[in-house]
């Protein structure tokens, strides 16, 4: 499986990039702000690093210091958390992982969500932390009946 690192980056991105003119971090808060998808990073062992203003505005968290630093399993309901903590390690071990889950905003709201797992590795290839991508794909973007 491959990981993404410094060296599978495309030239032309690269290029592209240096022309727009943007330091990489202003490129990289551009592109966060512009996805509406919850995207989150995670240390190898878990740990909540950064998620952006759409991910808070999707999971109705209404300040980054309640999640930050958390375990990403105990944001899910308790009977997922085997499941949501063998993606994850799978994803530590180099693997891209896809899952669909439901797991409630943290005002309650059911949510039916689309999970991506990939490592982030270093020119090493070591992996550094976990790219976490999470699209609502509750119909129609509407509140799950509760069954």
């Amino acid at each position: 499986m491959t990981a993404m690192s410094h060296n599978s980056i495309d030239s032309r991105a690269i290029s592209t990039v240096e022309a727009v003119g943007l330091s990489g971090s202003e490129l990289a808060i551009a592109m966060l702000a512009q996805s509406k998808d919850c995207i989150k990073i995670f240390s190898v062992d878990g740990h909540l690093e950064f998620m952006n203003c759409n991910g808070l505005n999707a999971m109705e968290i209404d300040q980054l210091g309640w999640v930050i630093g958390k375990f990403w399993w105990d944001l899910w309901p308790s009977a997922l958390l085997t499941l949501v903590k063998e993606h994850f390690y799978d994803a530590v071990q180099g693997g891209v992982v896809n899952f669909e889950a439901e797991c409630p905003t943290a005002k309650g709201s059911r949510r039916l969500w689309a999970v991506n797992l990939r490592p982030l590795c270093a020119q090493t290839g070591q992996v550094v932390s976990i790219l976490c991508t999470s699209q609502d794909i509750t119909s129609g973007g509407e509140q799950l009946n509760h069954r």
